[in-house]
């Protein structure tokens, strides 16, 4: 962290010694991604007396006061709470940091100096393009077919009860109202399109005509 040399560089008005270790704490613990400001308003052409991580705006210990901080200055910190949190800044090689500044006021509420946080988050948006390229999921157009969807099921009952219901959803008419012709032509669907999935389920040891028939499908008895 770097001070200011002297205490001319403080005001004479308001003692900003505990500020200033502040400053530094923050720093060291928010990490290298954050800076934090330290202001006086007693001269706001030099207003920084301490400043953790410049790198980020690329200020030093002497720069001037910021264009927001002087337009805030105007409220003298009496309209709503003495801080602002989370907007906009950009840094000297137009970084966008996302800021918060608290005004130091003196007893009388009177508005002595201002300290900042701002953060780069650059590093932070590009963990989050990572993870959201990690968690991306394909959209399911209206125009795929149910058979172009992978599912997963725990038995080969829900297997045959999936496909069973996929059919009859299509058909628009429960199982329990189907006649046998009907079910007949369930059946044949069901041996057209998911033919070797089936024989490798009767293959496995399931039993295909319980499981079917637990769901009306008597007709392949």
């Amino acid at each position: 962290m770097n001070l200011a040399k002297g205490e001319e560089k403080m005001s004479k008005e308001f003692d900003f010694t505990s500020y200033i270790q502040m400053v530094d704490f923050l720093g060291a613990c928010l990490g290298e991604d954050t800076e934090v400001v330290l202001h006086d308003f007693k001269d706001v052409d030099h207003s920084i007396i301490a400043i953790h991580n410049g790198h980020i705006s690329g200020r030093a210990i002497g720069g001037p006061i910021t264009d927001f901080i002087l337009s805030k200055l105007k409220d003298k910190g009496k309209e709503g709470p003495p801080y602002y949190l989370n907007y906009l800044g950009m840094s000297k090689d137009n970084t966008p940091l996302r800021c918060s500044s608290f005004f130091i006021l003196d007893k009388q509420g009177n508005p002595k100096g201002m300290l900042c946080i701002n953060t780069d988050v650059t590093r932070y948006q590009q963990v989050v393009d990572i993870m959201q390229k990690l968690a991306f999921i394909p959209e399911v157009d209206d125009q795929v077919k149910v058979e172009n969807v992978e599912s997963f099921r725990a038995s080969p009952k829900d297997v045959i009860s999936d496909i069973i219901s996929d059919v009859t959803n299509s058909s628009g008419v429960p199982v329990g109202r189907l006649t046998v012709d009907e079910k007949m032509e369930i059946v044949r669907r069901l041996n057209n399109e998911k033919l070797f999935l089936i024989k490798r389920i009767c293959q496995s040891g399931g039993n295909c005509a319980d499981d079917l028939r637990s769901n009306g499908l008597q007709v392949l008895e």
